[in-house]
């Protein structure tokens, strides 16, 4: 307690005084028998004394009252209960649970849910702390892959993420383990709020007077995904120019950087309706129109229907531009190589994929994948393989473009997976930058360039989520065992003598530039 000043006293040490109820403010009466008194409780006996005078006993008396003060105030005031010590019992860890942090870079819409499954971990494990970062999946990443920064987990709400920026050197498999979908969120106070529903959205939004929203494509999946919905809208409802009907019907102010902004105009009445992820619609109370399976991105099932609409989107260049085609919206968890934790890691993993785990992301609207699934199985740690099942390979693309080479070329070549083959499957066997030998499937990178004749300097390799790498098209041409390989239904580079970023995941285009 800090000391007080009152008036223009000294200070008052309110914490001593405290522990003095009565005996430091004791008072001795000043007479010889106090003396006496005094000197009897210092084992002196006062017949020892020899006569004094006045002055001298004076003296004598205040020498022995001071003392006897002292000593009062010893015994009162400095004997205070001890606190007893620890006991051997709380200052252990309880019995039977794990311990230590565990670091969790995660996509800022699994906020609620990973606070949810930290806390229903930390019951059974009570002696595990976590910290938590969200961010956009794609800088999620990139903390991991360019900043080198050290985390236990990496959850993506797009598991191409973890394929493309740390698959295979920062991160060795990759688990999909959830989905969400893609709703309109409003509430009760919007514009035709008892009249909205699956079938007359795409009606009741650009009536007069009703605001809708959605958050920046070139900053949030959420974004480029509400355009992608509202392309196969189009196609969907047999709705020709309905694409830029609702374009034209919401402005550049009703767009902004980030969800959250927009959960805060509907809840203040500032908008009526706007593109959210199901999970935050329910994470934060709201109501929400149900999107048909055919145009919301929840289903594999329809893959092929999505992957017709696309979205171009800034480029890591000024003037730069890259195209993302639809696909479902699947969530992937990976623990990178860096890991401090990795031991308790796959623990965190193993709860997130049973039945609690499960249970949690269902409830905040995120539907679980059970089992979840993965292409890389034979490379989870032994604990996890008997969640997982194999990821099965994509449906065929019968006739539709699974990669393009455009640009600075002598002939724009737009190839399916058939016209793919009818140039010569081989398999060639290339080493790995982080696994060593590895064997591959595909067509050669020359075979496919010599048919394209590309005259620009710069070949710009994209894939499906807009990652990009760009390598010299003289290194390239030049690469006799570069493949574009199969790979689980789509195409990836095996880029034979190169580091890992050329290896990309999931390519759907070749880009030649001067």
């Amino acid at each position: 307690m800090n000391s007080k000043r009152l008036g223009n006293s000294k200070q008052i040490d309110w914490e001593n005084h405290l522990r003095c109820p009565g005996a430091c403010s004791t008072k001795f009466k000043a007479n010889e028998a106090g003396v006496d008194a005094g000197a009897k409780s210092l084992g002196v006996k006062s017949r020892a004394f020899p006569a004094l005078g006045t002055a001298s006993f004076t003296r004598l008396f205040w020498t022995l009252t001071t003392l006897i003060a002292i000593l009062a105030l010893v015994v009162g005031c400095g004997q205070t209960t001890p606190t007893p010590a620890p006991t051997e019992a709380t200052s252990e860890p309880e019995a039977g649970g794990s311990e230590g942090k565990l670091v969790i870079f995660h996509a800022g819409s699994l906020t609620v849910p990973v606070d949810e499954l930290s806390k229903a971990f930390q019951e059974e494990h009570p002696n595990v702390t976590f910290e938590t970062e969200a961010a956009g999946s794609r800088t999620t990443a990139r903390k991991v892959s360019e900043l080198g920064r050290q985390a236990d987990l990496v959850m993506s709400a797009d598991y191409t993420v973890i394929d493309n920026l740390l698959i295979p050197d920062f991160a060795d498999w990759n688990v999909r383990f959830a989905r969400n979908t893609m709703v309109i969120a409003y509430t009760d106070e919007a514009k035709f709020a008892d009249e909205i529903n699956s079938d007359n959205w795409y009606e009741v939004l650009p009536r007069e007077g009703v605001i809708y929203g959605h958050s920046e494509p070139d900053a949030d999946p959420c974004g480029y995904r509400t355009l992608m919905v509202w392309q196969l809208a189009e196609k969907h409802y047999d709705e020709p120019g309905l694409y830029e009907k609702l374009d034209e019907n919401c402005p550049p102010e009703n767009v902004r950087p980030k969800s959250v902004e927009l959960i805060a105009l509907l809840e203040s009445g500032d908008m009526d309706y706007a593109f959210e992820y199901r999970s935050v619609a329910v994470q934060h109370g709201l109501n929400f129109v149900e999107l048909p399976e055919e145009i919301n991105l929840s289903m594999v099932e329809h893959a092929d229907f999505y992957s017709q609409a696309e979205v171009e989107l800034s480029g890591s260049e000024p003037g730069e531009t890259i195209t993302t085609n639809g696909k479902p919206i699947v969530y992937g968890v990976t623990i990178p190589s860096n890991a401090p934790s990795p031991e308790l890691a796959v623990e965190f993993v193993e709860f997130l994929l049973g039945p609690e785990g499960q249970a949690i992301m269902e409830a905040q609207g995120q539907p679980p994948i059970v089992p979840a699934v993965s292409p890389d199985v034979d490379q989870l740690p032994d604990a996890l393989q008997d969640q997982v099942e194999p990821a099965a390979a994509a449906p065929s693309a019968g006739d539709e473009v699974a990669l393009s080479v455009t640009g600075a070329v002598g002939k724009e070549l737009s190839l399916s997976m058939a016209d793919l083959e009818a140039m010569g499957v081989e398999e060639v066997a290339v080493e790995h930058p982080k696994k060593g030998e590895q064997t591959y499937e595909g067509v050669r990178l020359s075979k496919i360039l010599a048919a394209a004749n590309p005259t620009g300097e710069t070949l710009t390799f994209v894939a499906s989520d807009g990652y990009a790498v760009d390598l010299a098209s003289m290194d390239a041409k030049t690469c006799e065992d570069c493949l574009v390989a199969f790979d689980e239904g789509s195409l990836r580079m095996a880029m034979a003598g190169m580091d890992g970023s050329f290896w990309v995941k999931d390519v759907v285009s070749i880009e030649a530039s001067d």
